[in-house]
Order: C-alpha cells, then structure tokens, then sequence
C-alpha cells in the first residue's frame, strides 16, 4: 500500500509546486497530469492509455484553478491567531475538497468503458448547468461593497473582494456523483470522488496551517527566515496529501487491477476541431491578443474541451498529456520573462517556444505511434516541467542587478528550484528502483 500512497503523494506534491510557479488553470494542469501518470504507472498501463489518463487527470485538475484562495488564506494567515482563523480554514476546506474531488471522478470515469462520446458531451454539459445553478445559488451577489454573497470565503471588507466559484464546482461534482453512482452503477467513480474530497480537504487546510505557522512563529529563528517560503510549503503540502488521497484510492476502489478500457473514440475530425478550439484562446490569452480581451478570466470553458477530448477523443492523449502541458507552462515563461522582467526578446523567446514545441510534438507522436511505456511520458512530465521552473527563475537572479549580492538574490526562491530537482531525482530514483523489482519478478517467474 505504501508505494500507492508514496509516489502519486510525491508526483502531486512536486506538480503542486510547480502550479504555483505559473498559476491559474493553466498551471493546474501540471500536478493533474503527473499524479494521472503516476497512477497509470503504478497500474502498469500501457504508454498510450497512460498518456490519456495524463490527459484526463490535467484537464480534470485544471478546473479546481479557476477559484480565488488567496483572501481566503488572508483569513487565517493576516493575524496570529487571526478572529477569522477557522473560517478561512473552512474555506480553503470546502474549495481544497471539491478540487481534488473533481480530479479523481474523472479519473475514475477515464478508467470506465460504459461512457459513450455523446454521452459524454451530455454529462459535461449538464455539469455546465448545474455549475452555473451552483454559482447563482452560493456565489452571487456579488456587487461590492453592497451585495456580497451569504457564505463567503474572502475578503468581505477589502478593497476588491474576490470573486468566487467554489458553489457552481460543489453543485457540478455532486451531480457527477449522482449520475455515475444511480444511474451508471459506477460505484469507483463515486468513491475516487469522495477520496478527493477528503485528500483536498485536509490537504488544502492542513497546507494553509503550516504556512500561518511558519510565517508568524518563524520555528526555524531569524537566519532561517528568509530563506524559507512558506506559501510553498502549503502548496506542496498540498499537493502531497491530495496525492496520497487519490492513490490510496485508486487501490482500495480497485483501479488499480482494471485493465484500461478500450475506448472507440469519436471521429477523427472532433480531435482536430476541439484542439483548435482549445488552443486558440489559450494562445490568444497568453499572447495578450486585443480581440481575446477579458477572456483570461475563465479559461474554465475551453479547459472542459480539452477534458471532452481527454475522455472521448484519440489524438487527445498525446496532445494534452506532451504538448498543452508543455505548451502552457513554456508561454508563461516567456511572458514573464518579456513582459515582466523584460529580460527576453519577444522574437527570440517566440521562436525558442516554436522550436520547443516542435521538438515536443514530434517526440510525443513517436512515443504514441511506437507505444512508450508509461515511464517515458512521466519522466518528461517531471524533468520538462522541472526545467521550465528554472528557466522562469533563473535569468531574473543572475541578470538583473539590485544591488545585493547573488548569493542573496538566490533566496528562498532558489531553495525552492532546488527541492524540485531533488523531488524530480527521488522520484526517477522510485521509477528505476520500480522497474528494476518488476524486471527482477518477470525473470524469476520464467521457467528454467
């Protein structure tokens, strides 16, 4: 049971971290796709269905990224011990939990072959109604400093007080819960959704506790300080907890025993329609088109195509789980690199991302067309997204001058880049050590 727990706990928690590097549904996508592949790894699934379970479990955790938690950390975290300290851990519950619980459903519905594609594409609408119910019901009014919901979890007297979604994912999950258990008999379904919800929950909230801890208590003293991110050790604290949940679940539920299912996917046609319709706001939004204006606000919409495409489509696995990880966190890179610090050419940095992306889409065909193990795609995964966390940080440090010698500007952010190669050497480490035993078991079970 310890490696079911461990290695998706560890995938999570470094994907987690690196989310929080490129932020938003976007950067949700990274611990989605990693803890999918790891579970997939672990299951001995083949390179192909691991790949769209990748896909699946990023899009699936990219959802949870459209709400605002960091008023809601401001709740428990602004004062030590703060007067609204466990309320804002309610929230960060409440938000943590329908997050991750949204994650395994689906990766349990990816696992299942009664899902037809229009059955599909019925079931994402209908999670799109009651989403929209569910915003209406616990989110809205939203008119500040007047109007503001009844169960709020921000800020109700800032400035600005956040917008929130939680109550439309809530109203969305529970009816996926409802239609895989009563009318699908689903039961592994129903069940990796409430393992989410728990792992999300506690994880979330628990995260949160450490970080209100450490920023105000500073248990390490004064030296120690500055060299210690906190809001990253919530986040990855996150992430392992919500990790352990979903793969102690998939062992419980049994997944991890079922064969992947043998999906007929829809026509080709709906692959190449649904990945424009999913990379055309997204480049848009990245590329600060004018016409996309205000679309940055709910990458939501087009990140259920991408999860459609996961579920029903056939070129899906390889895209989501190869290029639009890679692709999203590689333009957030470049914008902050050009638009932030100012430190890139646009051109230059353009055509680095269209050599990238060339050099990752015609790799990720091969090891489709050629059936890579599950490793390879997981491997990727861990040491691209890795590198791209570098990439974003490391030129600010070494060529912008403030000042302060480098060693100081290395900071606790560089501490952080450091605990992502270490997590990305553990878990290589695991993968050998992993291959290494079932090739040692293969051999021993051959007859002499």
């Amino acid at each position: 049971m310890w490696r079911w727990a461990l290695f998706p706990a560890l995938a999570m928690c470094l994907g987690w971290g690196i989310r929080g590097q490129f932020g938003g549904e976007t950067g949700a996508m990274v611990p989605g796709a990693l803890v999918g592949l790891a579970l997939a790894f672990l299951s001995g699934w083949r390179g192909r269905d691991a790949a769209r379970l990748g896909a699946v479990g990023a899009f699936a955790c990219s959802l949870g990224g459209m709400m605002t938690y960091g008023q809601t950390i401001g709740l428990v975290q602004d004062q030590y011990p703060s007067p609204t300290y466990w309320w804002g851990l309610l929230g960060l519950a409440i938000k943590g939990g329908v997050w991750i619980g949204i994650t395994g459903i689906f990766l349990a519905i990816a696992c299942s072959e009664r899902y037809r594609p229009a059955e599909l594409v019925a079931v994402l609408v209908g999670a799109i109604v009651l989403f929209v119910v569910g915003v209406q019901v616990l989110n809205r009014p939203h008119h500040p400093p007047d109007e503001l919901p009844l169960i709020y979890f921000s800020k109700r007297f800032d400035p600005k007080p956040r917008v929130e979604w939680w109550g439309g994912l809530w109203f969305a999950l529970i009816g996926l819960i409802v239609y895989t258990g009563a009318f699908k008999k689903h039961r592994q379904a129903v069940m990796m959704a409430l393992w989410g919800i728990v792992a999300g929950a506690i994880g979330f909230s628990f995260g949160e506790v450490l970080q209100a801890w450490g920023h105000h208590q500073k248990p390490f003293g004064e030296a120690i300080q500055p060299w210690m991110d906190w809001w990253k050790v919530m986040e990855m604290s996150f992430g392992f907890i919500a990790g352990a949940g979903l793969g102690i679940g998939w062992k419980v539920t049994g997944l991890h025993a079922v064969q992947p299912p043998q999906v007929v996917p829809w026509k080709r046609i709906w692959d190449d329609v649904t990945v424009l319709l999913w990379l055309i706001p997204t480049l848009a939004v990245e590329l600060d088109v004018s016409w996309a204006e205000g679309w940055g606000n709910l990458p939501f919409w087009w990140m259920l195509i991408g999860l459609l495409g996961g579920l029903a489509g056939g070129g899906w696995a390889p895209f989501g789980t190869g290029v639009a990880v890679t692709l999203v966190s590689a333009m957030d890179t470049l914008r902050y690199l050009y638009d932030e610090r100012q430190l890139l050419a646009f051109g230059w940095g353009f055509a680095g991302l269209v050599v990238l992306l060339l050099v990752t889409a015609y790799l990720t065909a091969l090891w489709y067309r050629l059936g890579a193990p599950a490793h390879t795609w997981l491997l990727w995964t861990v040491w691209m997204q890795t590198a791209l966390t570098w990439a974003k940080y490391l030129p600010p440090v070494l060529f912008t001058a403030d000042g302060r010698n480098w060693l100081v500007r290395w900071g606790a952010g560089g501490v952080v880049e450091i605990s992502f190669v270490v997590l990305a050497v553990v878990l290589s480490l695991l993968i050998w050590r992993y291959l290494s035993l079932e090739g040692q078991a293969s051999a021993e079970s051959l007859p002499t």
